[in-house]
């Protein structure tokens, strides 16, 4: 029995070799086509945008929990997507003068030594997150004054005198941008990620295009065929859904709105689904 794959029949004589080089082109055409019928001719390229996120944090464990586990991730248009994603592990960071005073949840003290997963201390955090996403999602829509105003059940006092330490986290997080887009895309998903009083808490420290490589043949390799298809739906539904208004404080608000409900729902669930 033979298959054809591109213009080769590939059968029981057909060298292995051949019959998966031709089976790989064939799906990466594939990959490249659906990519295109997604694009429909608009000028739009995939970035690599790095964010930079601090958080001051009693401890590894506690860090882990303040910047890496559910809180302080990138949300895009539609939400949490991990196929866009990359979180790296939270490490040690100088403080800056800019970050003298430090936001910390008051109810975290007092379960301080609970380092059990989806334990007291997390549903702290996650609560603390989700109440600083809505303050910032209202201060977005007018209904609040000034960033420095610290959520309820918050602390700030100086970062030394709850004896903290500042914490960081990189992510990686694939988008999509048109023409002089990227940079507002990049910010928007800083904004998405906000510290305890609802102010911003990442940064971005670097953005650059993936236009895809050539390999060691020659050949082009485009960057939809290195992306699973989860993640090339995902980057097209997320551009659909920012490409009228990129950059309106308004859609920034409703990413905003998006995250909380979606950040302890998701915490809600998973420890759910650990206990049952």
């Amino acid at each position: 029995m033979a298959t054809t794959v591109g213009d080769r029949r590939i059968g029981d004589h057909t060298p292995l070799t051949v019959a998966v080089a031709d089976a790989r082109a064939g799906r990466e055409a594939a990959d490249v086509a659906c990519w295109e019928r997604r694009r429909r001719h608009r000028h739009v390229r995939l970035w690599v945008v790095c964010l930079e996120v601090v958080a001051a944090a009693r401890n590894e464990v506690d860090a882990e929990f303040r910047l890496a586990r559910y809180v302080r991730r990138p949300m895009h248009r539609i939400g949490d997507v991990p196929a866009l994603r990359y979180t790296g592990v939270p490490e040690p960071a100088p403080a800056t003068c800019e970050q003298e005073r430090a936001a910390y949840p008051l109810a975290a003290l007092v379960c301080q030594h609970d380092q059990t997963p989806f334990g007291e201390l997390e549903r702290v955090h996650v609560a603390a997150y989700v109440r600083a996403l809505a303050q910032a999602r209202a201060r977005l829509r007018g209904a609040v004054g000034g960033v420095g105003s610290p959520c309820d059940g918050q602390s700030t006092s100086p970062v030394g005198e709850l004896r903290l330490q500042w914490w960081r986290v990189h992510h990686r997080v694939l988008c999509l941008a048109g023409p002089g887009e990227a940079p507002t895309r990049a910010n928007e998903l800083a904004a998405s990620i906000v510290d305890d009083a609802g102010g911003t808490a990442a940064r971005v420290v670097d953005l650059r295009p993936d236009d895809g490589y050539v390999d060691g043949s020659g050949r082009r390799v485009h960057p939809a065929t290195t992306l699973c298809p989860e993640a090339v739906g995902a980057l097209w539904d997320d551009y659909d859904a920012a490409e009228v208004d990129v950059g309106e404080e308004t859609a920034v608000a409703d990413v905003l709105a998006r995250a909380a409900v979606q950040v302890w729902k998701t915490f809600a669930d998973d420890a759910r689904s650990v206990f049952r």
